[in-house]
């Protein structure tokens, strides 16, 4: 290994002769696993990620529904030739959807769809009701293209239950006694308030015990309010009122400490039964001459100004909802070639929502600030499914404490490190698919592919007052293929531990130590490496399948 931790040819190669032909299987996942309580500050350990997506993976995304709204027929009769503008006639059919008994398709048959902010919001189209889908005929027939450049901060569409996981709901409760393990079991000082059914929020806050805890006081000290905490989705399965313990459907991804005021409280409003599906978004390119390097949108006369933080579509506060065969596509009229101006999905304060076969790529501007993002994930136990990212800045980013329990399977982040600005192609300063930001952790990779890029979870010294630093703990690489440019697949410094299991293609190396000098202090040990270079006999080849079938079949048993 060199002084940068990549593994060598040789080392790589004794990997595969060793494996051979043989099939393998982790020493980390054997086939018949002792159940052992696995401490999350001090233990290795593989957590089940089989609960990520749409109801889990337990129900299939539903097709039929008794009510369609057809925008292009009566009472709407929206151009869909791209010529006029239809933001008032989609919004009218989306909001009439909300008042349908049952919930409703808003259908938008083949054609071209002319949308702009509406005046004074932060959107072009709005989803604020329950069971509302909003569905075109296929991603290269129906299209909706916003004429503004000017969406700084703005989504051609968000999706918003208008709440937030932070606000302390009713009936909270403090945690009873530390919780280092996953766990499925909360005690609490009392749980008469709370019943079967019940969806509620756990969390800790972040002060100067948990930074310490996690070696970051030279850089965190002070800052916890910033940070927000872990937060964690749940729904109740039962309450014991006479042991105090409420039963949860999913796990905890992290340590729970009462020190650090550890909580349950019920969770606020949320939509659910929310789709969006067979279409493609694309935004009209700036042609303002300018400025587009990496800190340019801090400067109003900068045309990145414009750009900055602006989003294709934007989810926040749905609980059981999907995104499916969606896209970006490329104006008539871009010259550039851009798709969007900065960034593609967002999901913030999410559980359980699929993202399934979607394709974004090409953003005019992938500056600094959170710009070029494809799949910003900011929520829990969400399912990113046969999805690709290309010619942007980050691929697929986590981002901040609420980030738990995510899966990325079979998804494709191919030539990072790029916007296309003016002349159709430009370098970024940043690059690759990564844990973003403080402490996303306990998040799943499964069989994804790099092309001219690579997934990162190292400890990261940008973000201005409150570094990005600790970006990530517990979170597994599983069978990974990296191929292209890049010197290496995965870079891993994780707080604690973190996992690459199975890697190959033609750059399936691993760096395991720090991009910055100093920083390994703060995340030793050393993250765990298994099989480089021998991801294609590894068994099973996915870890979420094997987990989700497995988590069914001791179901069907109980």
């Amino acid at each position: 290994m060199n002084r940068y931790g990549i593994l060598t040819c040789a080392f790589l190669l004794s990997n595969i002769l060793h494996a051979g032909a043989q099939q393998w299987r982790s020493k980390l996942y054997p086939e018949s696993p002792k159940k052992v309580e696995a401490n999350f500050y001090s233990d290795q350990m593989i957590q089940d990620f089989s609960f990520a997506g749409y109801h889990k993976g337990d129900k299939e995304i539903p097709s039929g529904f008794s009510t369609i709204l057809d925008v292009t027929t009566a009472p709407y009769h929206a151009d869909s030739s791209g010529k006029q503008d239809v933001t008032l006639i989609l919004q009218k059919a989306i909001d009439d959807a909300a008042s349908v008994k049952g919930g409703a398709v808003v259908f938008l048959p083949q054609g071209t769809y002319k949308v702009s902010p509406q005046k004074g919001k932060k959107y072009c189209l709005l989803i604020s009701h329950s069971n509302t889908i909003l569905r075109g005929a296929g991603q290269a027939r129906s299209r909706i293209f916003n004429v503004s450049a000017g969406m700084r901060g703005r989504a051609i569409l968000l999706v918003s239950s208008g709440s937030s996981w932070r606000t302390e709901g009713w009936a909270l409760q403090r945690i009873a006694k530390d919780l280092m393990a996953p766990s499925t079991s909360i005690p609490v000082g009392s749980a008469k308030d709370y019943k079967p059914g019940d969806l509620i929020i756990i969390r800790n806050y972040i002060n100067d015990d948990w930074v310490a805890d996690h070696r970051m006081l030279p850089y965190w000290k002070g800052r916890g309010g910033n940070l927000g905490g872990l937060l964690y989705f749940r729904k109740v399965i039962s309450a014991d009122n006479k042991k105090n313990i409420l039963t949860i459907d999913i796990p905890t991804r992290y340590a729970l400490k009462t020190a650090q005021n550890s909580c349950v409280y019920k969770a606020p409003p949320v939509l659910s039964e929310v789709g969006i599906e067979d279409l493609s978004f694309g935004n009209v390119q700036s042609f303002q001459e300018g400025d587009w390097s990496e800190e340019s949108f801090t400067k109003r006369e900068n045309p990145s100004y414009e750009s900055h933080d602006s989003w294709a579509v934007a989810i926040e506060g749905v609980y059981n909802g999907w995104i499916r065969k969606v896209a970006s596509c490329c104006p008539t009229g871009n010259l550039s070639g851009a798709h969007l101006l900065s960034n593609g999905i967002k999901l913030s304060q999410t559980a359980n929502v699929s993202i399934l076969e979607c394709d974004f790529r090409k953003p005019q501007f992938g500056g600094g600030g959170g710009n070029g993002y494809m799949y910003r994930i900011m929520g829990n136990e969400n399912l990113i499914k046969d999805c690709r990212a290309e010619a942007m800045r980050h691929g697929f980013v986590l981002s901040g404490m609420n980030a738990s329990g995510n899966v990325f399977f079979r998804c494709i982040d191919k030539d990072t490190g790029r916007q296309t600005g003016l002349s159709g192609h430009e370098k970024t300063s940043g690059s690759g698919s990564d844990h973003h930001m403080h402490f996303s952790h306990s998040n799943l990779f499964d069989q994804c592919t790099v092309e001219n890029s690579f997934f990162a979870a190292g400890w990261r010294r940008w973000g201005g007052a409150t570094i990005h630093g600790l970006t990530a703990a517990h979170s597994v690489y599983w069978n990974l293929v990296s191929n292209g440019t890049q010197e290496y697949g995965v870079q891993t410094q994780q707080g604690r531990y973190g996992y690459v299991i199975g890697t190959s293609g033609d750059k399936p190396g691993v760096r395991t130590t720090a991009w910055l000098e100093g920083t390994e202090e703060i995340t030793e040990p050393l993250d765990y490496t298994e099989g480089i270079g021998a991801g294609a006999t590894l068994i099973p080849q996915s870890l979420y399948l094997d987990q989700q079938e497995k988590r069914k079949q001791r179901e069907a048993k109980d």
